[in-house]
């Protein structure tokens, strides 16, 4: 039995260790969504080889390292900053956008970025223009674009669009002083084309002459190379705390997210659709 398990806990921890390195190539990257799981794993596998051991010290030491990683993932960190953001997958099919309006209209924000905005329920945007007069989209597909809308007016006339789905930029003219919305909707991971259209849509957010705040529906989670590589560009952070937001046969992942240079997220309902949005009170990175 103790053989066993730590057989298993060493192929964790190399599951673990290989998810750090996905820079290198996309399918380490994908490892590396399985990361809590991986850290789980191993701590449980030492845990049950040092009681099959019969070393109730270093059993006692998993054990509390185990309950102690599940405590720290659940703490919200950061302070609420001044500028309030609303993300949203809508899912393409989905026409109740009723709920969704009211829900936006409630959380009052001064930026929304939206996923999947298509024909069926494109018209949200003609619904919020008393609220937030100023919207830009990045059609691609038709089916599957993404939308940034703002109470401030665009500083430049025309979004920055990638060429396919992965990523928008918007200069919004704020009084407190311009930055870049910058909405996000990647490609599915590795064996998909995540990583190849993620590399040819970098030139979007190259160079962003003010801060950034980022948002949207990442199809990947916030330590993976490829979320990380667009929180570089932009000076951004992942806003705590990171909540499922997508169930993938019924395992839980923060795909959708807000990142900035702090604050305070929380999560709001699904709305008919797969995913639930997010709300976000942050801080725009500095230029």
């Amino acid at each position: 039995m103790k053989r066993l398990c730590l057989s298993l806990a060493v192929l964790a921890g190399f599951a673990l260790l290989l998810g750090f390195f996905g820079s290198f190539h996309p399918m380490l990257d994908s490892i590396a969504i399985g990361r809590r799981v991986a850290i789980y794993g191993l701590l449980i596998f030492l845990f049950l080889a040092a009681v099959a051991g019969r070393s109730p010290v270093f059993a006692m030491i998993f054990l509390c390292a185990l309950v102690l990683n599940g405590v720290i993932a659940q703490l919200p960190d950061g302070e609420e900053g001044s500028l309030r953001i609303y993300t949203k997958n809508l899912l393409h099919s989905n026409a109740n956008i009723a709920d969704v309006v009211a829900d936006i209209q409630q959380a009052n924000p001064d930026v929304v970025f939206l996923q999947e905005v298509s024909d069926t329920n494109k018209a949200i945007m003609t619904t919020l223009q008393d609220n937030l007069p100023y919207q830009a989209i990045c059609p691609w597909q038709g089916w599957n674009g993404a939308a940034v809308l703002s109470r401030w007016p665009l500083a430049q006339s025309q979004p920055r669009c990638s060429p396919q789905r992965s990523l928008i930029a918007v200069k919004l003219a704020r009084p407190a002083g311009d930055f870049w919305a910058v909405g996000v909707h990647l490609q599915q991971p590795w064996p998909d084309v995540q990583w190849a259209h993620l590399e040819a849509a970098l030139p979007v957010i190259d160079g962003l002459d003010a801060g950034a705040v980022v948002a949207g529906d990442f199809n990947t989670v916030p330590w993976t190379a490829a979320a990380r590589l667009i929180g570089d560009m932009t000076g951004t952070r992942p806003v705590q705390p990171q909540r499922p937001t997508f169930f993938l046969q019924g395992v839980g992942l923060p795909l959708d997210q807000v990142w900035a240079l702090g604050g305070r997220a929380q999560i709001r309902p699904q709305f008919g659709s797969d995913h639930f949005g997010v709300v976000a009170d942050v801080w725009p990175s500095a230029n």
